[in-house]
C-alpha cells in the first residue's frame, strides 16, 4: 500500500510515519495544508497543497492529528482535494484481536492493545500504549491519549477525547464530544459534551468548543 500523510503540522505525524514504515506501508509524500513546520523525517518529501498532482491524489491519506475536530476538518479538506479516502494504519507492536472490527482511517500507535469483540469507528485515533478492553465501542473521530485504559464494555462517543493515563471503568459510557482529563478515574458515565476530571472524578461544565475540538 502507498499513502500520503496529510496535515503534517502535528508532532504526532512522526509516529504515523514510523508506524507506516514498520507496517510495510510506503509513504510517498507529506502534504502540508497549513503554514508551519512539517513533522516528518528528511526521507519524506513535503508537498504544499498547491503543488498536488493527480498521482498523489490517487493515494489514501493518513491524518494523524490528536484533536478530533482538527482531524475531521483535515480529512474533509483531503476529500475535497480529490483524495479517495483514509487508510487504516496499525503499528506492528499493537495487537488487535481477531474478533475486533476497525473502521476506515483508524490510526493505532505503538504498544496499544485492542481486545476481543471491540468496535472501533472511522477515523479513531488510539495513541501509544493505550489499552482497550473487550466489547468496547469507540465511535468515529474519538481520540485516546497515551496510556489510557478502558475496561470492558465501555462506550466512547463520537468525537470524545480520553486524556493520557485516564482509566475508564467497566460499562461506563463517555458521551459524544466529552473530554476526560489526563489521569482521571471514571467510574460513572459522562454526559455528552461534558468535561470530566480528577480522582475521584468531577463532572464540570460542558467543554468549550474552541480550536475545532468538538465534532458534530
Amino acid at each position: 500500500m502507498t499513502v500520503v500523510l496529510f496535515a503534517v503540522g502535528s508532532p504526532l505525524v512522526v509516529d504515523a510515519e514510523e508506524a507506516c514504515e514498520r507496517a510495510g506501508i510506503r509513504v510517498v509524500a507529506a502534504i502540508r495544508n497549513r503554514s508551519g513546520p512539517a513533522y516528518v523525517s528528511d526521507a519524506t518529501r513535503v508537498v504544499p497543497v498547491e503543488e498536488l498532482d493527480d498521482t498523489l491524489r490517487r493515494c489514501p491519506v493518513v491524518v494523524a492529528l490528536f484533536t478530533p475536530g482538527h482531524r475531521k476538518v483535515a480529512f474533509e479538506e483531503a476529500l475535497a482535494l480529490g483524495f479517495p479516502g483514509a487508510a487504516t494504519v496499525i503499528h506492528p507492536s499493537s495487537p488487535v484481536a481477531r474478533t475486533a472490527t476497525l473502521g476506515t482511517g483508524v490510526f493505532i500507535n505503538a504498544g496499544a492493545v485492542i481486545s476481543g469483540a471491540c468496535e472501533i469507528g472511522d477515523m479513531v485515533l488510539i495513541n501509544r500504549s493505550a489499552s482497550v478492553g473487550h466489547h468496547t465501542r469507540i465511535d468515529a473521530y474519538a481520540s485516546l491519549g497515551p496510556g489510557a485504559l478502558l475496561c470492558g464494555y465501555v462506550v466512547v462517543g463520537r468525537g470524545a477525547v480520553i486524556g493520557a493515563g485516564a482509566v475508564i471503568g467497566p460499562e461506563v459510557v463517555i458521551g459524544a464530544n466529552a473530554v476526560v482529563g489526563s489521569g482521571s478515574l471514571i467510574r460513572e458515565s459522562v454526559p455528552a459534551g461534558a468535561l470530566a476530571v480528577g480522582n475521584p472524578c468531577r463532572i464540570l461544565t460542558p467543554a468549550q468548543p474552541g480550536f475545532h475540538r468538538l465534532v458534530v
